[in-house]
């Protein structure tokens, strides 16, 4: 394991004992039928923040950014685990995005949240947090999308491309890493969903970028191109490029990332509470 890798596991594992003494902390596993879904919920009030990962990370990954973001918000913090990776069980009959992400939100409800949600995003899971947003619109009221994948980069022929980039390791991947196995072989399908229903996004939305995306030569202009062009599909979308950072921006840049949440999400709260007045 690289040193800064090893440094940034052990800030995260410190960050989550801390947290966890300082604010009540649910870990639990829902069962989903068939298999588990590992959540973890920092106890708070006002509208819940739900944080989807990137592909190939689990929940965690955001432990790192949750004592400061918890000190200046005391919202609950909702994480967890998607099928097939962290503690969270694997049915492959229901590895399709929209079985997930109906999944989720029967957990949520199950969790007690099943009312309004505020997404926060990376990579990937911005497929996730736009499908979930277009399916519920009347719950998802805002988000922060970091680095996400946009319709307009992760094309049908992208999303090949990239599975075939990993043709050679399918069949060890099955094995030992059925989640990855699965999130690779569903990837066109997951990107197609996510772009069908990006175009009924109504709500407001935040869009970080990377200065130095995950991928290079044109892919890195094109990626960043189709952020600044998501971002303004919208008037109440704002793009903001976070300068000297990879594709992992809320553990480089943390404080930006959590100013952007901070500022809206309590936009947006305001927002709420004058509507149900």
């Amino acid at each position: 394991m690289k040193p800064k890798l090893i440094i940034l596991c052990t800030l995260a594992f410190f960050a989550a004992t801390r947290l966890k003494a300082q604010s009540r902390v649910i870990d639990t596993l829902l069962s989903n039928g068939s298999y588990n879904s590992h959540f973890r919920v920092i106890g708070g009030s006002g509208i819940p923040i739900l944080f989807e990962s990137g592909g190939g990370d689990d929940g965690s990954v955001w432990n790192s950014l949750l004592i400061d973001l918890h000190k200046k918000l005391s919202a609950p913090l909702i994480t967890y685990d998607r099928a097939g990776f962290g503690k969270s069980g694997l049915d492959i009959s229901k590895t399709d995005i929209v079985d997930e992400v109906q999944q989720l939100k029967i957990s949520l409800k199950k969790l007690g949240f099943g009312g309004k949600v505020f997404l926060v995003s990376h990579s990937l899971g911005g497929s996730y947090s736009i499908l979930f947003a277009a399916r519920n619109p009347d719950k998802a009221v805002g988000g922060v999308f970091i680095d996400i994948n946009t319709p307009c980069f992760m094309t049908k022929e992208k999303s090949n491309e990239i599975k075939l980039s990993y043709k050679a390791q399918l069949k060890s991947l099955k094995k030992e890493r059925p989640g990855v196995y699965y999130l690779l072989t569903n990837y066109a399908t997951t990107n197609q969903k996510a772009a069908e229903a990006a175009s009924k996004l109504r709500m407001p939305i935040t869009v970080i970028g990377s200065e130095y995306p995950p991928y290079k030569g044109a892919d890195s202009l094109i990626w960043k191109n189709c952020l600044k062009s998501f971002a303004t599909e919208r008037p109440n979308r704002r793009y903001i490029l976070a300068k000297k950072t990879g594709h992992y921006v809320f553990l480089q840049s943390p404080e930006l990332v959590v100013r952007e949440i901070v500022n809206l999400y309590k936009k947006v709260s305001r927002k709420q509470k004058a509507i149900s007045h």
